[in-house]
């Protein structure tokens, strides 16, 4: 991993594609669900989720060709500007290009069809679905795993890693930027929807950090080998500070789905508008410090896709 600036500057652009990734899924998931329940509260929130899309969309694509042109110049010890021949060899020559262009054009699908619609909720769902499981899918093949071998095991387990991290960090992102905060407003009629909501979103974040567990557990000890260089290695390290941002990511999710949750729910079906938005405050509060808390590991999945395996510096 290059220290100098472009090298520092594409992990930056990595980190920003990794939140653009995310932040479409949960752009989708939540749109999926305020939807079972249609009013004019809800299409006002899938606007908002389909400028989310648009907008998360655009940025990864810019952010996926900006980290892929700063690695050719930094593959070919050339300038910024003096890249262009060594992204066209890498284009055309390597399967780290090919993968890469793979999922430039699935990003590609996925910005167009958010802009070639008004829709509300979001329409063409599942082409959009399909999309992104391509760009995990070419992410895949442009990291670590695919030395064992094109679409082989662990390309696979890893696919499944960035599929369950996107849906994690994508719904409390999601949730806590774009839709909790409208959820103060709802009218008392959709505080049904609000609390199935919240439900869905509890059920699928948990379900989505059981496979974290399993699949980063696999990759993760694949990637270091040894207990010795889990610890000795800046590789092992940088795992490892993944490794505690994510559990204490999943305290504060385990917070709110068994201390906050339950009273926000009760309070949601059966109780005055005023319990309910003091309780969904609470909610809010710790959805935000987790935010924060997953940003970090996108930043650290970034370095981590960024570095060397021990043993091949």
């Amino acid at each position: 991993m290059n220290d100098g600036f472009l090298g520092v500057s594409r992990l930056a652009w990595v980190a920003l594609q990794n939140i653009s990734f995310t932040v479409l899924v949960g752009a989708l998931l939540s749109d999926t669900w305020l939807s079972r329940s249609a009013s004019r509260w809800q299409s006002r929130v899938s606007w908002h989720l389909l400028l989310t899309l648009r907008m998360g969309s655009f940025t990864a694509l810019v952010s996926s060709a900006a980290a892929f042109w700063i690695h050719c110049a930094l593959m070919s010890e050339s300038t910024l500007l003096d890249a262009g021949p060594a992204v066209r060899s890498m284009l055309m020559e390597t399967g780290f290009g090919h993968a890469w262009l793979a999922g430039a054009a699935a990003s590609l699908v996925v910005l167009i069809l958010s802009l070639a619609q008004s829709g509300k909720p979001i329409r063409y769902k599942p082409v959009i679905w399909l999309a992104l499981a391509s760009v995990a899918m070419s992410r895949s093949h442009a990291g670590h795993p695919v030395d064992a071998g094109v679409l082989s095991f662990p390309v696979w387990v890893d696919w499944l890693h960035m599929l369950a991290i996107g849906i994690w960090v994508g719904l409390v992102l999601v949730t806590t930027y774009v839709v909790v905060p409208r959820m103060f407003n709802a009218p008392v009629a959709e505080r049904a929807n609000s609390a199935a909501f919240v439900q869905s979103l509890s059920n699928a974040a948990t379900l989505a950090l059981a496979i974290l567990f399993l699949t980063g557990a696999y990759s993760g000890w694949r990637g270091v080998n040894t207990a010795q260089s889990l610890v000795t290695s800046s590789y092992g390290q940088v795992l490892l500070l993944k490794v505690v941002l994510v559990l204490i990511g999943a305290a504060l999710g385990g917070h709110n789905r068994f201390i906050e949750m339950p009273r926000l729910l009760t309070c949601l079906r059966d109780t005055p508008s005023e319990s309910a938005a003091r309780l969904l405050k609470r909610f809010a509060t710790v959805l935000h410090v987790e935010s924060v808390v997953l940003a970090g590991v996108l930043v650290a999945a970034a370095v981590l896709v960024s570095s060397p395996l021990p043993g091949t510096a």
